[in-house]
């Protein structure tokens, strides 16, 4: 009799040992870390609802957020490290679609500055249109403001007698594009500073070098010239790289002016 209870007892220890390793393991499964260093993310997720990561994102930036109501509890899985927001965001979101707002501030030393005000994540094969969008943002959350409503980045399609040239429609609709185009136009004007002071950095460097060169040591020099080869690497594909990435913002801003006409 005392054997069966000794049984007993270990069989239900076990048992339990069991299933609070069972939940451990689908614990660790679900992971969602987000950081936030300057204008670079860095991400750890694992098997999270979009809307729970969405959040976390939109509490980390200070971003208005906004999700297709269709998506919001598909699970995503992402690692990357510290990427720009904008390219971190749609990393995580992939193989949803993405579309970040910029908007320009005057920070603590006085400065003007650009930051991402907006965030909207969307079925691709919807292309954005015609979607329900909840808003995840903490001031949502405050103001019990997460209920579903339609796109504010868009007015409806137009209606006939509706959205009439001179109507409330079409003007909404114009000055929804004229603050895009604002918004493209100074991303624009940052990323050329940005890739301007990245570029001299690296041909400060090579100045550098080849100073160093012509004053070294013939058993220096090798390793020099080395160097001096991967800055003279390093530059051309920073250029090449800045210069795409600035084109195609402006392909982007050209496409915007031309649905002002």
């Amino acid at each position: 009799m005392k054997q069966f209870v000794i049984n007993s007892i270990i069989s239900v220890f076990l048992t339990g040992a069991l299933f609070l390793s069972n939940t451990l393991a689908d614990s660790d499964n679900n992971k969602l870390r987000i950081e936030l260093d300057g204008e670079y993310l860095t991400a750890e997720i694992s098997n999270m609802p979009i809307i729970d990561v969405l959040k976390k994102i939109s509490e980390v930036c200070g971003a208005e957020v906004f999700v297709d109501a269709s998506i919001q509890n598909n699970t995503i899985s992402a690692n990357i490290h510290s990427l720009p927001v904008e390219k971190a965001v749609k990393r995580i979101v992939s193989p949803y679609s993405s579309v970040a707002v910029f908007a320009q501030r005057t920070n603590s030393k006085g400065d003007k500055e650009l930051f991402i005000s907006d965030i909207k994540v969307y079925e691709s094969i919807s292309g954005g249109s015609n979607v329900q969008y909840v808003n995840v943002s903490k001031s949502a959350q405050t103001e019990h403001k997460s209920q579903v409503y339609q796109s504010p980045f868009r007015v409806p399609p137009p209606v006939p007698g509706v959205h009439a040239k001179g109507s409330y429609a079409e003007k909404a609709q114009k000055r929804i594009n004229e603050k895009m185009i604002e918004s493209r136009i100074k991303k624009i004007a940052y990323m050329r500073s940005k890739a301007s002071m990245e570029e001299n950095r690296v041909r400060k460097d090579i100045t550098r070098l080849k100073i160093e060169l012509s004053r070294a040591p013939i058993e220096d020099r090798r390793d020099l010239s080395s160097e001096l080869s991967a800055k003279t690497r390093e530059l051309y594909n920073l250029q090449k790289r800045n210069i795409t990435r600035i084109q195609n913002e402006e392909r982007i801003l050209r496409q915007l002016q031309a649905r002002q006409h």
